[in-house]
């Protein structure tokens, strides 16, 4: 009796060893394993694996993927990125790239020039050093013809406003509330919009998406946001025009304010990504980020931007252009603005949100 459990032990324990040897062989042998490319799973509950990636294995909270293709395409490539849209989104801004984003000059506004792609950034944009420009998406003449105008309704909501971000608060916010926050500026543009212009507005106050399990977690915002989003868009057929209004970040001794109309304003930011990174020298699309809607998402703010330097000079700082696609998916005419920053008070942010309104109605509703 005692020999057959011995015999039977020994077989278990061979099969064990032989399925330890397989898999370790399997491990070690799988063909460009991105064990650099690791995302926290819980951020990006929603991840599509494309069809070209192979080999998922997920570990906890971790997902490695392998055997990513990028198509040699002679000039735009297209690469998948295992990550999310939060990536790099969040820092604080160093006093030098503040400066550099407030450097306008607004009678620079001369069109043919801003046929040169890079007298147009000069002029327009900040370009982050791991995306960049191309013609295709960064052409003048097709953002000056694009058509933007949308009916005014006091019937329907034809603009939606949220925060991808709710928690951002200001100088002099109570932080336990949230409507003194970036929430409560939402709600003043909302207002404006509707009592100045006649324009119907929703503004959903929805705290829940920059909050994981009871705590601040920035990291996973746009997934959690984006089916919340989309459900009230389809309820809300009407809505033509969407605004994530957020605040930004910078070093406690900047003050993003402009003196308008006798009021201390805090400037704005218009903000775009572009689902394009720069990998090894060359441009690759992100084709796990796919927004159809790129092209109209930048010609909305080159224009908002060029009416703000001709009828608010100092109003906005240059429009900030990032690699990922954030909430810009959501709809052709999307903005994603950063007003103010952390050092800014309410009552600037306010001010703020009187002269973004009159904008939104000369370029879209007038």
């Amino acid at each position: 009796m005692d020999k057959k459990i011995e015999k039977f032990c020994e077989k278990v324990g061979l099969g064990i060893a032989i399925s330890i040897i397989l898999i370790v062989i399997l491990f070690f042998n799988i063909n460009e394993v991105a064990f650099g490319e690791i995302i926290l799973y819980d951020t990006l509950p929603n991840y599509k694996i494309n069809e070209d990636v192979k080999d998922i294995f997920k570990k906890d909270e971790y997902i490695m993927v392998s055997n990513i293709e990028d198509s040699n395409i002679e000039e735009i490539g297209d690469i998948e990125i295992i990550g999310l849209d939060d990536i790099s989104y969040e820092h604080e801004k160093t006093d030098e790239e503040v400066k550099k984003s407030t450097q306008i000059n607004s009678n620079n506004i001369d069109i043919k020039k801003l046929e040169n792609l890079d007298y147009l950034r000069q002029e327009f944009y900040i370009i982050d050093a791991t995306t960049g420009m191309s013609k295709d998406y960064f052409d003048v003449n097709k953002f000056i013809n694009t058509d933007l105008k949308i009916e005014k309704s006091e019937d329907e909501p034809k603009v939606l406003i949220f925060h991808t971000h709710p928690h951002e608060m200001f100088k002099d916010s109570n932080v336990n509330d949230i409507n003194e926050g970036i929430v409560g500026v939402g709600a003043r543009l909302a207002n404006i919009l509707e009592e100045d212009y006649g324009i119907k507005t929703l503004h959903i106050t929805d705290s829940s998406f920059d909050m994981l399990n009871g705590s601040l977690q920035r990291n996973g915002a746009y997934e959690r946001m984006e089916p919340v989003i989309q459900k009230v868009l389809e309820e809300n057929p009407s809505i033509e025009l969407v605004i994530d209004l957020h605040r930004d970040g910078v070093s406690e001794n900047t003050h993003l304010v402009e003196n308008i109309n006798g009021k201390p304003t805090a400037k704005l930011m218009f903000f775009n990504g572009i689902s394009r990174i720069m990998e090894n020298g060359k441009l690759n699309n992100i084709s796990n980020l796919p927004n159809p809607y790129i092209p109209i998402n930048l010609a909305l703010s080159f224009n908002m931007q060029k009416a703000a330097m001709e009828k608010y000079p100092g109003f906005t700082r240059k429009i900030y252009i990032k690699p990922y696609r954030y909430s810009l998916h959501l709809k052709p005419k999307t903005m994603l603005v950063e007003a103010g920053a952390q050092t800014n008070t309410k009552q600037e942010m306010y001010n703020a949100m009187e002269i973004l309104a009159d904008l939104i109605n000369d370029v879209i509703f007038s």
